[in-house]
């Protein structure tokens, strides 16, 4: 339990590390040196430690944001760094590569979404969404004469979501832009969805007009996330809500999504249900069976189903089944790349890997994928990369709990079993529907000597699977031989049957 004044510092260096510990200390009413001491004793770092690494935070959020033109230097100075180059020597010890590294990724990814046209099949049933010009207040703020435009294609990207005029549209998106008379700019975005009467997201922010393209792309990105987030929650809403009979093939997909991504027997279940209803209504659309390729790959992977190998071709027909049909959907490609990397079809799976960072450099489902072979290849540095990069770009996305089984399971193939177990149980504590999880967490456990945090994993495990073998989790997952006899060395010393 943290002391009042601990936790309210913490908050208020999440919300903006830039304060002085000074000012921090007079906020939360102790002397500095009062909760200097409580920080030491409760969090294990001083305030100025925590400071440092929510700047380093923020900094790697921006560079992984930042438009191509975009400096270092500048990025630096938006996040209140003014000692570039010790800066840039923590963020290399915490990250392990240079802010530059990190800058000319972001960019190289930047590029090879502007290639892809932002065009969507007509034939395809998505959401439509109109965006309405914005209000431009001052004469600064209209410089911006295309924003809307910029902010429709960037949707437009997301094969979720169909961009139409206001009559044809359910939610509706509009903004409006004011300068303060010193150069800066005040963004305020709504949207709403127009059926339900009620507003779905909202926010606003402030920045600097040097570059007119730059900063409409920069509004339009992260428009863009946010539209598509928040809409894809409204849209899973507006269809569990809705009359199971009287759904079409967008909505059961929309109904299905929750259940499929739990990877839970009974859900996964469903899900399929919904699933082979949307494919007979739309055969044509390539991402409920992409979905449907993902649960039965996530089915034989994580012994939700008594014939795993059957399960993970099925997934593999459904996905090539899908492929053909994709129409540059980023997060089909990422659920084809899982469907295929799960069969141990790696070739097809870094091909729809590439695909999907190649249509969004941003789609967090890709990133977690390439994370996820980078891994299975035993290149554990290179899949913890992919996972952070994906944590990053996607802190709320319902998929981030993989990312932490994964960079669990990178430590683990480097040998590293107390941050393995580390980064496992908090994968568990973010999806508490993962209890398989603990084939790895309780071998973690056993070979960093932790034996009775060894045994509660392996008894959570075995009360969900009492049957669970050591051969039926050396062959679930394509890990390398490596992982795997060290995964089984410490199952077996807990005592599971060969």
């Amino acid at each position: 339990m943290l002391p009042r004044d601990v936790k309210k510092a913490l908050a208020l260096l999440e919300a903006d590390a830039e304060r002085s510990i000074d000012e921090v200390a007079a906020t939360c009413g102790v002397a500095r040196r009062t909760l200097e001491k409580h920080f030491r004793r409760f969090v294990g770092r001083s305030p100025c430690e925590v400071r440092r690494a929510f700047l380093l935070e923020r900094f790697r959020h921006e560079l992984l944001r930042a438009q191509p033109k975009s400096s270092i230097t500048e990025i630096a100075m938006q996040c209140g760094v003014h000692h570039l180059g010790r800066f840039a020597a923590a963020y290399r010890e915490c990250y392990g590569e240079s802010p530059s590294v990190t800058l000319r990724r972001r960019c190289a990814t930047f590029a090879r979404q502007e290639t892809v046209p932002a065009v969507l099949l007509p034939t395809l049933d998505r959401p439509v969404i109109a965006v309405h010009s914005f209000e431009l207040i001052g004469a600064r703020a209209h410089q911006l004469t295309t924003i809307a435009d910029e902010i429709a294609i960037e949707l437009l990207r997301d094969r979720w979501v169909s961009v139409g005029p206001p009559r044809h549209a359910r939610y509706h998106l509009r903004g409006k832009v004011r300068e303060d008379g010193a150069r800066r700019l005040r963004i305020l975005v709504m949207l709403t969805d127009l059926a339900a009467g009620r507003h779905i997201w909202a926010d606003r922010w402030d920045g600097e007009l040097d570059d007119v393209f730059a900063f409409e792309q920069s509004v339009a990105n992260r428009v863009a996330s946010a539209v598509e987030s928040s809409l894809r929650s409204a849209e899973i809403q507006r269809a569990s809500n809705g009359d199971p009979a009287q759904l079409g093939a967008w909505e059961l997909t929309m109904r299905a999504l929750p259940r499929a991504l739990l990877i839970q027997p009974a859900a996964q279940a469903e899900a399929l249900e919904l699933l082979e209803r949307a494919m007979a209504l739309a055969p044509q659309d390539a991402l409920p069976i992409a979905l449907a390729a993902w649960c039965h790959a996530q089915r034989g992977s994580h012994h939700l189903g008594p014939q795993p190998d059957a399960e993970k071709q099925a997934g593999r027909e459904l996905a090539l089944r899908a492929s053909r049909l994709n129409a540059c959907d980023p997060k089909v490609e990422a659920l084809l790349a899982a469907a295929h990397t799960l069969a141990q079809d790696f070739e097809a799976a870094s091909m729809h890997c590439d695909r999907a960072l190649a249509l969004d450099g941003g789609c967090v489902w890709g990133w977690n994928r390439s994370g996820m072979l980078h891994l299975y290849h035993g290149r554990a540095s290179d899949a913890i990369e992919c996972f952070q990069f994906a944590r990053t770009l996607g802190p709320d996305d319902p998929l981030n709990f993989f990312c932490s089984i994964g960079i669990g399971s990178a430590h683990f193939e480097a040998g590293r079993y107390d941050e393995a177990a580390r980064w496992f149980t908090r994968g568990i504590a973010e999806h508490l529907p993962a209890v398989w999880v603990n084939r790895f967490r309780a071998a973690a456990f056993a070979l960093a000597g932790r034996r009775e945090e060894a045994r509660l994993s392996f008894t959570e495990l075995t009360r969900a699977y009492p049957d669970l073998t050591i051969s039926q989790v050396r062959r679930a997952l394509p890990h390398t031989p490596g992982f795997c006899d060290r995964a089984c060395e410490g199952l077996a010393s807990l005592g599971m049957h060969p």
